[in-house]
Parts: structure tokens; sequence; C-alpha cells
């Protein structure tokens, strides 16, 4: 027989994500720019993961002073302080789709839209 294993009934199970680091701003400095690339390489170098908020510390402590970094459900976010749009976000591959600040938009093969009547 298979061993299985089982959970306390409160205790969440997620399904596996694969995360990336998607920057949503040009980085105000090369100090800036060099964080938020050892951050990627990082998120790189992690397996699949069951809860990306995980990242949220090793962000924290990364980043440094100056950031706001918060948890969304199954995702971070990273923020200056002193602004309010978006710096940063690591997601799940699987289930998003955010860009790079200076990725090109994506083309779509069918570009004209359907009408159904």
């Amino acid at each position: 027989m298979i061993p299985t294993r089982q959970n306390a009934l409160n205790t969440p199970v997620f399904a596996s994500q694969l995360a990336y680091l998607a920057v949503e701003r040009p980085p105000a400095d090369e100090a800036e720019a060099q964080r938020l690339r050892q951050l990627k390489q990082l998120i790189q170098a992690a397996p699949d993961m069951a809860d990306l908020r995980d990242f949220a510390t090793p962000a924290r402590e990364l980043m440094g002073e100056g950031y706001t970094i918060h948890c969304g459900s199954s995702h971070v976010w990273l923020k200056r302080d002193d602004q309010t749009k978006r710096l940063a976000i690591i997601a799940d591959r699987y289930t998003t789709r955010y860009r790079d600040w200076d990725a090109p938009a994506p083309v779509l093969e069918n570009a004209e839209p359907e009408y159904h009547l």
C-alpha cells in the first residue's frame, strides 16, 4: 500500500507555485537596480514553492529601509516608501503575467476583437 500524508483539517495546502519577480518601475539608481537583480536571482534559484509569501522576509532583508513589502493571498509586492505606485511584484508564473517595466508589450496573434452576437 502506498503511504499517504494527511493534513489537519485547518492546515492550508497550496498548489505548487513557480515564483518570478516583475519590476514594474525603472530602478531609482544603480544600488536599487543591483538589489532588484539579487532578489531576482534568489527567486529564480528557488524551487517551486507552496506559498510565495515566504519571499517577503528575504525581500525585506535585501531591499532594506525605504521600502514597504507586503503580501497578498499568493504574491508579494514591493513599494518605495516615498511613492504610491508598486515597484515590483513577486508572483506565480503559472497563474499571472506581470511584465518588467522595460519589456515589450506582447504581440497578439489575432489583434481584431471577436464579436459574438
